[in-house]
């Protein structure tokens, strides 16, 4: 599976980070369920209402995951650098979705987050969009504001602080991935003897490496929010203090 990616990594030093993204990857897809079933329409409580759109997102995470690295690998197999930062940075946000409605989820059950706000911030994962043509839909949660509570959340599971460095990794790839970035002379180097630009078929070596070290980290951070979700969704069956809310005509 992904030879020629693996072939790559090993060639540039990375064999041991590519199989480690290869087992976390492996890992993701066994999490992946085929049918998630739904409550009809009127059907549901306030607890049920959570429960289900907790798993949803939970799914719709992991099969995110799931589609960005199997890109990155078919990224690192074409060598296409450009490619495969932009898929980093994509996992790096997906990543950090879960990780922020996990801690949401545990600060409603701290009785730190209001039901109110916690319904609110499911229906921005599952339906939020701010282009005009969704001009219906609820303003979805900031990027960045995943990225940075998601650390905070990532810190306080551990116990100590620790610096993941998410949000500096998110702003390198997002400034490497626009044109008015470095990102713009890939494949071309200077010939000092021929004064020259010289340009070259993508390739990836050493010095792109960093985009692996990335990948294999957002590889394992997915799966350890989703380590969290049982446990969640545990806490939030046992949970007793729901209010009584009417959603027959929801």
């Amino acid at each position: 599976m992904f030879e020629r990616a693996r072939e790559v990594s090993e060639r540039i030093g990375c064999v041991e980070q590519f199989e480690k993204i290869l087992k976390h990857h492996l890992d993701t897809s066994s999490r992946c369920e085929k049918v998630i079933n739904l409550k009809q329409k009127g059907e549901h409580d306030s607890k049920s209402i959570v429960l289900q759109n907790f798993r949803v997102l939970r799914q719709n995470a992991l099969r995110r995951s799931v589609a960005l690295t199997s890109a990155s690998f078919q990224m690192i197999e074409s060598e296409n650098v450009l490619g495969l930062a932009l898929t980093c940075r994509a996992h790096i946000e997906s990543t950090c979705q879960l990780g922020y409605y996990c801690a949401v989820v545990k600060s409603f059950l701290d009785g730190r987050t209001t039901y109110e706000n916690l319904y609110k911030k499911f229906v921005r994962a599952l339906a939020g969009a701010s282009h005009e043509i969704f001009s219906h839909a609820p303003d979805p949660v900031n990027v960045l504001y995943f990225i940075d509570k998601s650390e905070k959340y990532f810190s306080s599971l551990i116990g100590q602080k620790t610096d993941v460095g998410f949000r500096d990794k998110y702003d390198f790839l997002s400034d490497f991935c626009h044109p008015n970035f470095c990102s713009s002379i890939i494949g071309v180097y200077l010939d000092i003897n021929s004064d020259s630009l010289v340009y070259e078929d993508f390739s990836i070596d050493k010095k792109n490496s960093l985009l692996i070290d990335y990948l294999s980290l957002a590889a394992m951070v997915v799966l350890f929010f989703d380590n969290q979700c049982p446990i969640l969704l545990s806490g939030l069956e046992e949970h007793v203090d729901w209010p009584m809310l009417n959603f027959r005509k929801s």
